[in-house]
């Protein structure tokens, strides 16, 4: 009886609510995104054929197209200015996403080749926040466990991450203070001059 009961509502639900099963599929689909940019990225870190000094571009370069494809790096881009975004002019725009999105993916290769290696990671679940949805995952090391949030969003049939958050502290909202910090004093032509130095740096190393 209960079985028929259970049935006969889930029956009803969907039919009633027919876009619940693709809402379903779809934050399911948010932890999968993130449990396979995690997976691909410690399968490219402990690849026996990348091992080595000789192979450390090959290997970045891989973890580089990776980044590049999971991330919203334009809408990080955006948000990381806040309201100093609606000040710019569409080339400002276009300039500093380009420089935003090359030395973010920059700095979170070089993050990811530092720091993760074949790691043991639970995913503890998943929740829906507006538009977004954030999956938490846990990093279980001998000696500790490192919280790391990720906030995704549906991009198409896609689920594409907007920002991470390490052990409670946001990636995007760390470069919104330090951008509103440093726009308070100087303006925004000699942020574009610094970051395109950082970036020049960034390719010669």
């Amino acid at each position: 009886m209960f079985r028929i009961r259970l049935f006969y509502f889930l029956f009803v639900f969907f039919l009633i609510f027919p876009g619940a099963v693709g809402l379903l599929r779809a934050q399911s689909g948010a932890t999968d995104q993130v449990r396979s940019v995690l997976d691909k990225a410690m399968e490219i870190q402990t690849n026996p054929e990348l091992q080595g000094t000789e192979h450390q571009k090959e290997r970045s370069a891989r973890i580089r197209k990776l980044i590049s494809e999971s991330f919203l790096t334009g809408e990080m881009a955006r948000e990381s200015l806040k309201e100093h975004w609606t000040k710019l002019s569409p080339k400002q725009r276009d300039q500093y996403q380009a420089l935003f999105s090359a030395l973010f993916v920059d700095s979170y290769t070089r993050r990811v080749l530092d720091f993760l290696k074949r790691e043991t990671i639970e995913y503890p679940g998943e929740t829906a926040e507006g538009k977004d949805t954030k999956v938490r995952t846990i990093i279980m090391r001998t000696n500790e466990h490192i919280p790391v949030d990720y906030i995704l969003e549906l991009k198409g049939q896609k689920w594409a991450i907007r920002d991470v958050i390490i052990d409670g502290v946001g990636t995007v909202e760390t470069y919104q203070n330090s951008f509103d910090r440093f726009l308070r004093d100087h303006s925004f032509d000699t942020l574009i001059e610094r970051m395109a130095i950082q970036k020049k740096v960034g390719e010669e190393l």
